[in-house]
């Protein structure tokens, strides 16, 4: 079935069961995936992305083109505020304001070259939940630092402290990696 998104969300608003399996269909994989990179745990990922689906469906006659984007951002946004809430829900999201001084590592760029998609993905589920939070979101998602601070309830410059310990772990990690071998 080739639909226009116009056609698939007028087709799911008539609860046409093929168009909604078609929706779910498309999105289900990518937001998985993205859910997994918030959560790092396969069951609360699978119950983030169901839940997406549920409020997708219950508020696609909210949906409108103007303002909004694509469809697929909408329904990203829309798993990423699910994954979030079920980081909160789980007290998992911890922040350090503090600022320790990091050292810069180079030699880190030579390693993630080296590295597969997979290895770098699962050194990104490893950090700690408030580091992958704020990598995935200003990193992956390409949010602002203000716009994560109120997404989360917390300062821009914790959201910009943590952003910066995500990264030199990440670093720490890549050496690690390529001194050892081992992720």
């Amino acid at each position: 079935m080739i639909l226009s998104e116009e056609e698939l969300i007028r087709r799911c608003l008539k609860k046409e069961r093929h168009a909604q399996e078609f929706l779910f269909n498309k999105y289900y994989d990518e937001l998985y995936v993205i859910s997994m990179r918030y959560l790092a745990d396969h069951q609360t990922a699978e119950d983030a992305t169901t839940q997406a689906f549920v409020k997708v469906f219950k508020s696609l006659k909210k949906f409108t083109y103007q303002g909004q984007g694509s469809l697929g951002r909408w329904v990203r946004t829309i798993l990423i505020n699910e994954s979030l809430r079920l980081l909160k829900k789980r007290d998992t999201l911890q922040f350090e304001e503090n600022l320790l001084r990091v050292e810069s590592q180079n030699s880190g760029a030579n390693a993630l070259q080296e590295m597969q998609a997979a290895d770098i993905l699962s050194m990104i589920e490893k950090l700690p939940a408030g580091y992958r939070t704020v990598f995935n979101l200003y990193a992956i998602e390409g949010y602002s630092h203000k716009e994560i601070a109120k997404m989360l309830g917390i300062s821009e410059s914790t959201s910009k402290t943590q952003l910066k310990k995500a990264r030199h772990r990440l670093m720490f990690n890549l050496n690690e990696e390529r001194n050892y071998g081992t992720v």
